[in-house]
């Protein structure tokens, strides 16, 4: 028998064996999914689903306290969950591959990642992604412009 003492269709019987379901991955299974319902499929990442915004107005959104955020994330990302391709900040949005959906046995099973922001190479990595991205696009459309002339 399962019990969290909140959701009772979240419990799950597992061979007469108590299993505690952690808020946190239920929060985290929420996250997910409010990000799947917000996100589109990327040709550049073999069709999967790409959520672009704000991750941090995402869990204000769905009323989560602002403390699990990190926690939250880091565990998604540990698990293989979600992957930040681009790293947001004031208006600009991030972008996150939507790899697969939470597991309760990987969740147990998984350490949560550490945070990478303030690392100064990981930063300096995604700044460098970022404008060889924007120098594509402009190429392309210089290239496109060049023809039409």
């Amino acid at each position: 028998m399962a019990i969290d003492g909140r959701d009772a269709d979240q419990q799950e019987l597992m061979a007469g064996e108590l299993t505690v379901i952690p808020a946190l991955f239920e929060h985290a299974q929420k996250v997910y999914a409010a990000m799947l319902e917000k996100a589109t499929p990327d040709e550049d990442y073999g069709n999967k689903m790409v959520y672009e915004g704000h991750l941090t107005n995402l869990f204000k959104g769905l009323l989560l306290s602002v403390p699990y955020y990190t926690e939250i994330k880091n565990h998604l990302t540990a698990m293989g969950c979600i992957e930040q391709v681009r790293r947001g900040g004031g208006n600009g949005t991030s972008r996150w591959v939507l790899w697969k959906a939470p597991e309760l046995s990987l969740w147990k099973d998984t350490p949560p990642a550490r945070s990478h922001r303030g690392n100064k190479q990981t930063m300096q990595n995604q700044q460098l992604k970022d404008l060889a991205n924007r120098v594509t696009r402009l190429e392309t459309i210089i290239q496109g412009l060049m023809e039409r002339v």
